[in-house]
């Protein structure tokens, strides 16, 4: 009996350490990618443009190597830990894009393979292979539309590794549509945020140069909008190129320069902050720093933000109104010295009211005849001036 006893024990404790080692890792068995192999490559959203919106996931972690020919020259040879992806071609040219990349290896090789009208993928060769690309931007060209094309993705070496990244398949955009001045897009509600692709920029008449702001530039794109007496901050976050921030007054082709960034470099975020004056309209030129080259631009990220209005040097002046809201009627002001001038402008930067005033130090604003919305307020106090914001209603 006692035998048995101590063989039940000893089994049992064998099956506990079998499945401590299992936990362990030490027994368990880790599948490849689900498009390790050619036949099951995850297929790709091809986007419009170079924004890259549509983006695939993509791991390296236990892949192993395809049958189908590495066809990439040089040292290029070890495609061990392969994965597949594909597309069908909307446009001649395409980008490919490897992004976020993170693991062991991150020196990620890719090469593309034309699988023309069929799509079958089983018996590609070397000769098949229209790119083999290190870096990790490919842009293809003489692509012929409707054909199915597939990605193989790999690290460069004998090893194993945990790599992750993001790939995404991109198309050379139109000329965007605020190319030129003339069709600036208007910036209205704050903060103004959007992403860009000014790939296809052109640099119509030529280069923009205004006195005092750092230069001529590439005409790339356009922006504006009406200022209101705060502090703007342009800030443009660029995606491996050069900008360059001028803000202009004037009007398209006859301008002022306000103000301009140009601290140099690729992929350098550029900020400029200046104070706008109420009911002024203000052009905003994002392009490359030359005036020599027409250098395409790129993708961006375009912020426009305000900040307080300018109403401090009336306040030091006793400066104040009320009520806001104004509900229907008058809008109060009063000051320690001499209120010279009231003007009011709605939203989209047009003077609704212009009042002269002379040794006055209370007024009352009739916005009776206004319709119900915001307007900012620009007040001239002794020899101080100073916007706000009111809403009626």
């Amino acid at each position: 009996m006692k035998e048995k006893i101590t063989l039940t024990f000893l089994l049992f404790f064998a099956l506990l350490s079998i499945q401590a080692n299992a936990d362990n890792g030490a027994t368990k068995a880790v599948a490849p990618p689900a498009n390790d192999d050619c036949a099951n490559a995850t297929s790709l959203t091809v986007n419009t443009n170079f924004l890259c919106t549509a983006v695939s996931t993509g791991t390296v972690a236990e892949a192993t190597a395809s049958t189908t020919p590495n066809a990439c020259p040089g040292s290029a040879t070890n495609a061990n830990n392969d994965v597949w992806f594909k597309f069908v071609a909307i446009s001649n040219e395409h980008r490919i894009e490897l992004q976020n990349i993170t693991g062991s290896q991150t020196n990620l090789y890719h090469s593309v393979f034309d699988a023309g009208t069929s799509g079958d993928c089983s018996a590609l060769t070397a000769s098949d292979a229209i790119f083999c690309s290190d870096p990790n931007t490919s842009n293809l060209t003489a692509l012929t539309v409707g054909n199915t094309y597939y990605i193989r993705v790999f690290a460069n070496d004998a090893g194993s590794h945990d790599t992750t990244f993001d790939i995404c398949v991109g198309t050379t955009p139109a000329p965007p549509a605020n190319d030129d001045c003339i069709d600036a897009v208007v910036a209205s509600s704050f903060p103004f945020n959007v992403a860009v692709d000014a790939s296809m920029a052109t640099n119509n008449g030529g280069f923009v140069d205004v006195a005092g702001c750092g230069g001529a530039m590439n005409d790339g794109v356009w922006y504006e909008m009406v200022g209101d007496g705060s502090n703007v901050t342009v800030t443009v976050t660029p995606t491996a190129w050069d900008a360059k921030i001028a803000v202009y007054t004037g009007s398209c082709g006859t301008f002022t320069c306000i103000a301009e960034s140009n601290t140099g470099g690729v992929s350098n975020v550029e900020t400029e902050t200046f104070t706008s004056t109420a009911g002024v309209t203000y052009y905003i030129n994002i392009g490359h720093p030359s005036g020599a080259s027409d250098f395409a631009e790129g993708t961006f990220n375009l912020q426009i933000s305000l900040s307080g209005l300018s109403i401090d040097d009336l306040v030091s002046k006793g400066f104040s109104y009320f009520p806001n809201p104004v509900r229907g009627g008058e809008l109060k002001m009063n000051a320690n010295e001499n209120i010279k001038s009231i003007n009011v402008y709605n939203m989209i930067g047009q003077e609704v009211k212009r009042i002269a005033l002379s040794n006055v130090f209370s007024y009352k604003l009739d916005m009776s005849d206004l319709s119900d919305g915001v307007y900012f307020i620009r007040a001239e106090v002794g020899d101080s001036t100073g916007t706000f914001k009111i809403i009626k209603k």
